[in-house]
């Protein structure tokens, strides 16, 4: 019986410890009406590696996207991500998705 409980936790740290090494960064969208930037910040000390993508809406209902990945980010940096549309079709919204997890040391 103590074999089955100890087989049951273990099951259980090992599943959840894969999904708590993402974790969601400090992110800063702006939406204007040519562009839509997001800016990822590295406040920790140490590196993170970063995954994600900037959506941008326009007036029109076209939803605009750009993508990055595996962007590596040192301490105390940052990176930004833009999507751009033209004059004629303005943005009127934008948002972003950005997961990052900590650089291993090796």
């Amino acid at each position: 019986m103590k074999l089955k409980a100890l087989i049951a936790a273990f099951t259980i740290v090992l599943s959840t410890s894969a999904f708590a090494q993402w974790f969601q960064p400090r992110v800063n969208v702006i939406a204007l009406p040519l562009q839509v930037s997001a800016e990822v910040i590295n406040p920790f000390a140490q590196p993170i590696i970063c995954h994600g993508q900037v959506f941008g809406q326009t007036v029109h209902g076209l939803v605009y996207n750009t993508f990055f990945v595996e962007q590596f980010l040192p301490m105390g940096s940052n990176r930004f991500a833009f999507v751009n549309t033209n004059f004629t079709s303005p943005f009127i919204s934008g948002w972003a998705t950005i997961n990052c997890r900590f650089a291993p040391f090796f």
